[in-house]
This record gives structure tokens, C-alpha cells and sequence, in this order.
């Protein structure tokens, strides 16, 4: 039995046939060659009709003359993607390698935030969703937030309890003080923006990527980015896709003085609200990543060795501290 025997018949659903198919990224994206070009496959637990939602906003800012993603290509029934039980399949055409880029790690960065301002700023109140829908998000964020505190408490206990303490124990106790303080002020910073914006019913949403990230944003033949995998695409605050992009750029080794003129370049093409600027400085202030490293360490989430676990905590305390000054000198 072909390990491909499910991806095969897709393409009759787009009136072509592979003639081969490899797999690109286990375990769901797959390059497949056929007569009429070379194409990637991805399968996405995406919901379908979330997907159609996203890919009808895509398809009308194509239209539109936007070049900012990678096209989805529709079936012969015009449809984006193909259900098979409960995983979708979709296509786009395979786009060369970021070649050019690969001397320079940060040469995504200015290609992607330039693509997510304009996407930010085509479709900002396109959706008309609730526009209170912002404060389930800082809800939840505040739970996590404050459980995860509690949890590196319980972290610090252990650690200090231990008769032969680990590298791993060391670094963290060493840095817990800080972390637990940029932790408290971060949630006394979202607390703040929630209360004052408590009756405010003008959010922007605008459609927003959901996971930038240099594997992501393709270069085309000009140099400029286009963005690729929708999978977690939503109709949201621009803030969130603006975290998540800061948190790799400075987990990349980025710096302060990049950090800012990348800033100043995405409110060039969408400027953003004090509101939206006071919530990305709350965002940016939790040191997310650092307490994950404590999560799944001291709850053995995952099969770290010793080794790699300290490595880990240095380099994300390193960036960690990157990230806060540029948040202070920005903000």
C-alpha cells in the first residue's frame, strides 16, 4: 500500500494526476509533480467552512490586485480545498526556496511584517464579527498567564527542595526574581488595558495570519515576501500576529535598533491605535517562552536531555531580556 495513497485521487478533483508525489515537511505537506506544473498538497485539521471564510477574503484581495500570499488553487468545482472525513486537503503551486535569504537569518522579516500590515490594513473591519471579541482573548491570556505563574512557583519549590540541584535549577533560580517580576507586571498591564477598555465596542479586526514565522513567507522574483499557510488564520486583532512576529524576530537574534525600524515601517502602511500599541506592549511583556521551558521541564512534557534543556533556558533568557529592553525604550 503507497504510503501517498490518499493524495493521489485529490487531483481528480482538479481534472490533473500525479505523476509523482514526495513528501516536503512530515507529516502533512507534500510536493507533487504533474503534467501541468509542480504543486504543494497540504492536509490541515483546519474546519472547513473557517477555511472557506479565509480563502474567500484571499481570493477578493487577488482580485484586488494584492500579491501578498500564495494563491490557493480551487478545484473544478470551484472549490478551495477537498474534505476528506475530518482533515482538509488543499493545493498551491510550488514557489522557489527563499535562497536568496538563506545568507541572512532576519531577511524575512522586513518581506513579512511589510505583508502583514497590508493584509492588516485590506481587510480591517472586512468581517463583521462582534467587535468585543477582543476580551475573551485577554481573558484567557490572563488565566494562562496566572497559572503559569503559579505553576513556576511550584517549580521554584522543587528546585530548591533538591539536595543536588540540576544546571537547569541553577539558571532558572537564578533568573526567577525577574521573571516573575516581568510576569506580574505584564498581567497588572493587561488587567489596566482591560478595565479602561471595558465599555469600548471598536476594536479592529482585520484578517490576520496567525503564525508568522521565517518558514512561512516565500520570496518571489523581486525579493518581496508572500506569505504562505492560512491553517491558523482568523478574523482578529493585527496585535496578535504582531506578538508572535516579535517574539521570533528577537528569538532570531534580532535587535532593538531592527526591532524599531521595523515598527516604524508596518505604521507606515497601517498606523496603529494607543489602544492597540498599549496592548502589544502588555502582549510583549510576558516572558511566554521562558515559562514554557519551565512548564515542560519540570512537568516532563517532553524527552529533554539535561544539556539541552539549560542551553534552551540561557538562550531564551538571553532574548527574553533583548525583547524587555526594546519594549521599555519603545513603549
Amino acid at each position: 500500500m503507497s504510503r501517498f495513497e490518499e493524495i493521489f485521487p485529490l487531483f481528480q478533483e482538479y481534472d490533473m494526476f500525479a505523476q509523482s508525489i514526495d513528501v516536503l515537511k512530515e507529516p502533512n505537506v507534500f510536493k507533487a509533480e504533474t503534467p501541468y506544473g509542480t504543486f504543494i498538497c497540504k492536509r490541515s485539521s483546519i474546519p472547513g467552512k473557517r477555511f472557506s471564510q479565509v480563502s474567500d477574503v484571499l481570493r477578493q484581495l487577488q482580485k484586488r490586485g494584492w500579491e501578498g500570499a500564495v494563491p490557493f488553487v480551487y478545484t473544478k468545482y470551484d472549490d478551495p480545498f477537498v474534505q476528506v472525513e475530518d482533515r482538509v486537503y488543499y493545493l498551491t503551486r510550488w514557489q522557489p526556496g527563499n535562497e536568496q535569504w538563506a545568507a541572512q537569518p532576519l531577511a524575512w522579516a522586513t518581506p513579512t511584517l511589510e505583508r502583514l500590515a497590508e493584509m492588516h490594513h485590506l481587510t480591517q473591519n472586512v468581517h463583521f464579527d462582534d467587535p468585543r471579541q477582543v476580551e475573551p482573548l485577554i481573558d484567557s491570556l490572563l488565566a494562562r498567564w496566572r497559572f503559569w505563574l503559579k505553576q513556576m512557583d511550584a517549580a521554584a519549590e522543587t528546585a530548591q527542595g533538591r539536595v543536588y540541584q540540576s544546571p537547569f535549577d541553577v539558571v532558572f533560580l537564578a533568573n526567577q526574581g525577574f521573571v516573575a517580576e516581568l510576569g506580574k507586571q505584564a498581567i497588572d498591564l493587561l488587567v489596566d488595558w482591560r478595565e479602561r477598555h471595558e465599555t469600548h465596542a471598536h476594536f479592529r479586526l482585520s484578517l490576520i495570519h496567525g503564525y508568522p514565522h521565517p518558514a512561512h513567507t516565500v520570496a518571489d522574483r523581486t525579493g518581496r515576501g508572500r506569505l504562505i499557510n492560512f491553517d491558523r488564520a482568523v478574523f482578529d486583532t493585527p496585535i496578535r500576529d504582531l506578538t508572535l512576529f516579535y517574539r521570533t524576530y528577537f528569538q532570531m537574534a534580532g535587535d532593538q535598533a531592527g526591532a524599531s525600524q521595523l515598527f516604524h515601517h508596518y505604521a507606515s502602511i497601517f498606523p496603529l491605535r494607543p489602544d492597540e500599541i498599549e496592548l502589544l506592549a502588555a502582549f510583549l511583556s510576558y516572558p511566554e517562552r521562558v515559562m514554557r521551558d519551565i512548564d515542560v521541564y519540570y512537568n516532563k512534557r517532553r524527552d529533554w536531555s539535561e544539556l539541552y534543556a539549560v542551553k534552551r533556558l540561557e538562550k531564551d533568557m538571553d532574548r527574553l531580556m533583548r525583547l524587555h529592553r526594546w519594549v521599555q525604550q519603545a513603549f
